[in-house]
């Protein structure tokens, strides 16, 4: 049995249909019902709520745990600061110890790049990832809990309609007619990975017996925001409206000022499929 935390959110509901179509056994867990598709073995819970998260684990005693619940981004954080340490920090702990009580195999730990920059560029959403990494191998090492730490790059694709980073505000923009808004000048790079292809590294990850620390899963291939916006107006029937802004506290705008972009194989039908998506919601 696999225990995915945040099985409503972007991520999450991808990584469900993965398991759907594959036969794997799962229990889901969030703090709202999936707005896109019902599922069996879903339990509405706090996860910050330490007694509710050890009454589930003795009922569905789950061997493997995707840990994808969060408060996500720089501006999320920002605006909910109690939210984020609840959410983020307790909620990680109260799955820890958990898992180390009811002898869990494996806990993958879903942070982000964000976290192995917070020393050069701080923000409350990095510290609550780089704590929950840290929380992590304090149990691998104390508790001999099989913990990995999957750092994530941008993830971009279907099912992501409440997202406000950047892939989905250009196209929530572009399809309503809004205009987006640049953090800075929009020269600042990116590694955008298409979130089947982050679903599937994740579950070879969970098959791993002994799985590392730490796993970096992205493209490591980057690109500028400005360059994306230019991708999606290629292939979109108007060209997106945009206008810089001040960005929010700790989110990163530095970038080089001589930079040849690099881009991932699948990236346009990947962005294709995407705004296919978006565009079907209207129909």
């Amino acid at each position: 049995m696999i225990l995915i935390t945040g099985s409503s959110g972007f991520i999450g509901t991808n990584m469900v249909k993965f398991c759907q179509k594959n036969n794997i056994k799962f229990h889901g867990v969030d703090l709202k019902v999936n707005k896109y598709f019902k599922f069996k073995g879903f339990t509405k819970l706090d996860l910050s709520k330490a007694n509710r998260v050890k009454k589930l684990f003795k009922k569905i005693k789950p061997k493997t745990v995707i840990h994808l619940a969060a408060v996500s981004g720089v501006g999320s954080c920002n605006q909910d600061i109690p939210g984020a340490f609840n959410k983020n920090i307790q909620a990680t702990f109260n799955l820890l110890n958990c898992s180390k009580e009811f002898n869990c195999k494996k806990v993958l730990i879903a942070s982000s790049q964000a976290a192995e920059k917070f020393n050069l560029n701080p923000s409350l959403y990095a510290y609550t990832k780089r704590s929950c990494e840290d929380m992590g191998r304090t149990f691998k090492e104390n508790f001999k809990l099989n913990i990995s730490i999957l750092r994530f790059s941008n993830v971009y694709g279907p099912f992501s309609f409440h997202k406000t980073s950047a892939i989905h505000q250009m196209m929530k923009c572009l399809i309503e007619n809004k205009t987006f808004q640049i953090h800075g000048n929009g020269k600042q790079t990116r590694d955008f990975i298409y979130v089947n292809e982050l679903v599937k590294k994740v579950f070879q990850i969970s098959k791993v017996k002994f799985i590392k620390e730490f796993y970096d899963i992205k493209t490591n291939k980057k690109n500028t925001i400005n360059y994306m916006i230019n991708k999606i107006n290629s292939f979109s029937k108007k060209k997106l409206k945009v206008c810089k802004t001040k960005p929010p506290l700790g989110y990163d705008v530095t970038y080089l000022k001589k930079y040849k972009e690099k881009e991932n194989k699948g990236l346009n039908l990947n962005l294709k499929i995407t705004f296919n998506w978006y565009n079907s919601l209207k129909k």
